[in-house]
């Protein structure tokens, strides 16, 4: 943890030892997940994109990050696209991409919404939400790191608040998650309902 000069908070940074620390796990239920991606590549398509919020270049294995809803999905794919461009996302990049559905099986995952978890993490939310990605991806690759196996991380939007999940894929999590293609983003209703809400235009 760097020391904080006037004005500024401190930076939380994993302790050394935290590995060996006991983290509470959380055991989620099967449920259906939801991911917005580019039309090229399965949805169900693990990696360790340094643009990510918890992937780390040196994390032992790659993440699939997905939403509760598809509203979450869209914020977490295109919001900082639409705020940098004033509310607009061309419309080249907004046909790009399609949405579909997870099943996704019980996974035992470390909890960032629970403050229980920050508590024993030693950690707050403005370190996981950096906008200095080196900070939280330091965070994800402790956990995958953890003696506990986390399967998962679970985590709350910057956008909107709303639910995210980033599995880690061990343990043939992979060939346990079913995948199903909802619609092109130019053919969803609820896609068209999302831009007419927060007022984003296509150009």
């Amino acid at each position: 943890m760097s020391l904080p000069q006037a004005g500024e908070r401190p930076v939380r940074l994993p302790a050394a030892d935290l590995e060996e620390k006991e983290i509470p796990i959380t055991h989620l239920r099967r449920r259906r997940w939801y991911r917005v991606h580019q039309s090229g590549y399965r949805a169900k398509f693990f990696s360790l994109n340094t643009n990510h919020r918890f992937s780390h270049a040196q994390c032992p294995y790659p993440f699939l990050y997905l939403g509760g809803d598809s509203a979450t999905c869209l914020f977490e794919r295109f919001g900082d696209v639409m705020y940098d461009r004033k509310l607009a996302i061309a419309r080249s990049l907004w046909q790009a991409h399609c949405i579909s559905c997870l099943d996704v099986p019980p996974l035992s995952v470390c909890d960032l919404t629970n403050p229980r978890t920050l508590s024993a993490l030693n950690v707050d939310l403005a370190a996981l939400m950096s906008n200095q990605l080196s900070i939280p991806q330091e965070w994800g690759c402790v956990i995958q790191r953890h003696r506990a196996n986390f399967q998962g991380i679970k985590f709350k939007s910057r956008f909107n608040n709303g639910l995210c999940l980033a599995i880690i894929c061990r343990d043939e999590i992979d060939k346990r998650i079913k995948e199903k293609l909802i619609d092109q983003l130019s053919d969803n209703d609820e896609a068209a309902n999302w831009l007419h809400k927060h007022k984003v235009s296509l150009y």
